[in-house]
């Protein structure tokens, strides 16, 4: 009886089947090692005509083709042409170079009124877009300067802030801090921890600086000492002239001292109870460390005239 031959188009079985498949399994293994093998190769190529690709004008990026993050209504700067004019950066740009990136990144994390650069997006026809998180003062120190005082402004790290950037109107109504000396260059970071801490109670303070009516911050000359731990103390002082004995600042105090909700709770049910401290009416100090210690203000009285008489006969 004659063997019946497959029905043609009809799918391989048995042997023949396992043998296209193994037959199909290898030529994709030998694509793979293929394309494996090439991609060095075509890496090198690459790189080899990368600049001479990359430089051409059509991948160049001019600076009106540069955008940044807007800035916020307290940064009256022109942060994004400081840093075109300082760094050269659309001189050779281009957006086929792998390190444009890391280079914008750089040019502009050194501006100081730039706190983080988020994000850098490379477009075509070739443009870049910036993402930047900008620095915001939250006081300012007030140091001796030509003709009077000086408004330092800084941010809630301590880093010092352009300060021909910031309206002087603006800068008389942050938080003052007193008893400073010694400067950084713009754009860094005070090492007096006196400052840094300042800065951070300022930046807590911030939304209720106002309704409390305070003026300064005084850090302490020296730093306390309890338990082995050191830090500075400070000192709130109000419109009306009342001391606010604050103590440390947040999170920089010893465990014995309460924290910061505790101390601002603290003042603000004395001033619900009492009234707002922008009057010489208000008490002399109000200690918030612990407790709440409040000292009345003593008047001065009048002298008396014999007494006075006697004075001057001596």
């Amino acid at each position: 009886m004659a063997k019946k031959k497959p029905a043609e188009g009809a799918e391989p079985t048995g042997v023949l089947a396992l043998l296209n498949a193994v037959a199909q399994r290898w030529r994709t293994l030998a694509v793979l090692l293929l394309v494996v093998a090439a991609a060095p190769l075509s890496e090198r190529a690459w790189r080899s005509f990368e600049p001479r690709i990359a430089s051409q004008p059509q991948y160049l990026v001019r600076p009106e083709n540069v955008s940044m993050t807007p800035n916020p209504e307290w940064v009256t700067a022109d942060v994004l042409g400081d840093v075109l004019r300082s760094s050269g950066l659309t001189q050779q740009l281009s957006v086929l170079d792998r390190r444009a990136p890391d280079l914008v990144q750089d040019a502009f994390g050194v501006h100081p009124w730039v706190a983080s650069v988020d994000r850098v997006e490379k477009r075509y026809p070739p443009a870049l877009h910036v993402e930047v998180t900008y620095r915001k003062p939250v006081a300012a120190i007030e140091m001796p300067g030509q003709g009077g005082s000086e408004l330092l402004p800084i941010d809630r790290l301590g880093t010092l802030l352009p300060a021909a950037d910031v309206p002087e109107i603006r800068r008389r109504y942050l938080p003052r801090i007193r008893g400073i000396v010694g400067r950084p260059p713009v754009g860094q970071v005070w090492t007096d921890p006196r400052v840094t801490g300042a800065a951070k109670l300022a930046h807590r303070l911030a939304a209720k600086w106002e309704e409390l009516h305070l003026v300064d911050i005084l850090p302490s000359a020296r730093p306390e000492i309890r338990a082995g731990q050191r830090y500075y103390v400070y000192d709130l002082i109000t419109r009306g002239g009342t001391r606010i004995v604050w103590g440390a600042a947040p999170d920089a105090g010893p465990q014995r001292e309460d924290p910061f909700e505790n101390k601002l709770n603290r003042l603000l049910a004395y001033v619900r109870q009492n009234g707002p401290l922008d009057s010489v009416l208000g008490p002399q100090s109000i200690e918030v460390r612990s407790t709440l210690l409040v000292t009345a203000r003593t008047a001065k009285l009048p002298a008396d005239p014999e007494d006075e008489e006697a004075t001057k006969k001596r």
